[in-house]
């Protein structure tokens, strides 16, 4: 039995469905690329994120803490008033650790006391003030990290006008719980405690040029 459907109109069947069919593989290939490129994005930015939290987060906290927890503690050395040397060595304990803690020993406050008594109505008080501050490494999964530390530091006795100096340290920090503590503290510079008269001539009470380990910024 032969067929009475024209030639030409079986070609255009013909052609008409290749070109549904070619039409179906271009859909089918761009639902692919699709897929395949929100998958990518996706492992992108679950990449990106898990950097962001679980990597870049706890390195910025750790550096934030740190340097936190080193302007603090050298603020508290190198703030002294001289009616009141058993606070100063509360909040010196309370931001040290090992080593740093081992230096500041009850016969320093008692040396510091002395100090101030033969001083009497004149001595001098020892106040800071931050500069700036940097970290110079920081091991957030080790928790230590070091830090440099530069305070204004003035020495003043009443009614007179105070003398200042530009410190510098270099500061050891270990995390002990979730306080960042200092464990050492090197001065970049030595800063004795004593009176504007004494620091203008150059020399601490005494005749010492540097403060002795563990007084204000007697550091190492």
């Amino acid at each position: 039995m032969t067929s009475d459907t024209p030639q030409a109109s079986r070609d255009d069947s013909a052609a008409s469905t290749g070109r549904r069919d070619r039409g179906r593989t271009v859909a089918s290939l761009l639902a692919l690329l699709l897929v395949v490129a929100a998958a990518a994005c996706a492992a992108w930015f679950g990449y990106q994120g898990y950097q962001a939290y679980f990597v870049q987060k706890p390195i910025q906290q750790a550096r934030d803490g740190a340097v936190n927890g080193a302007e603090q503690a050298i603020i508290n050395v190198t703030t002294v008033d001289p009616k009141d040397t058993a606070g100063w060595k509360r909040r010196v304990d309370g931001s040290l650790t090992g080593k740093a803690r081992e230096q500041i020993t009850s016969q320093d406050v008692s040396n510091l006391n002395s100090m101030i008594t033969q001083a009497g109505p004149q001595a001098a008080s020892l106040s800071s003030r931050l500069l700036r501050s940097a970290p110079t490494e920081v091991d957030a999964d080790g928790g230590k990290a070091k830090v440099l530390v530069y305070v204004a530091a003035t020495s003043k006795r009443e009614n007179e006008a105070g003398v200042t100096q530009t410190m510098g340290f270099s500061v050891s920090m270990t995390k002990e719980g979730d306080s960042w503590k200092a464990s050492d503290i090197a001065p970049l510079e030595s800063l004795a405690y004593q009176d504007p008269g004494a620091a203008a001539g150059g020399a601490a009470p005494g005749g010492q040029g540097t403060a002795p380990a563990g007084t204000p910024g007697g550091g190492n």
